[in-house]
């Protein structure tokens, strides 16, 4: 499995945030009483939005061409900046990528946590 390791650190102090889900099974009886468990062994999953700014050409290149031969299902090793989560397993399905100037370049995209053996 490949390890991302971009250029550069993406700016923390950017946006980058950690948005978590529990996925849960819920049943539902009469009278409001319901029971829930958690939806299978990983049942907390993220998803980080992380920004790249500054970037030039050829590192922002080197960033998209790594995310483009993982089609967007084939996982990948990162570990997040500032202690986010420690090293995890992610597919990035969707990026951006912005000239700022000619030369100067950011990438936008959104690491989503996976489960893969």
């Amino acid at each position: 499995m490949e390890t991302f390791m971009p250029p550069k650190a993406p700016r923390v102090g950017d946006g980058a945030s950690k948005q978590v889900e529990a996925r849960i099974r819920r049943a539902q009886f009469g009278d409001g009483y319901s029971q829930r468990s958690g939806d299978g062994l990983n049942a907390l999953t993220a998803t980080v939005p992380l920004r790249w700014g500054a970037l030039s050409v050829a590192q922002a290149d080197a960033i998209e061409a790594f995310f483009e031969a993982r089609r967007g299902y084939e996982a990948f090793l990162y570990t997040l900046p500032a202690s986010l989560l420690g090293e995890r397993k992610w597919i990035v399905t969707s990026w951006s990528r912005t000239a700022d100037l000619d030369d100067v370049h950011s990438i936008t995209a959104t690491f989503e946590q996976v489960f893969d053996l």
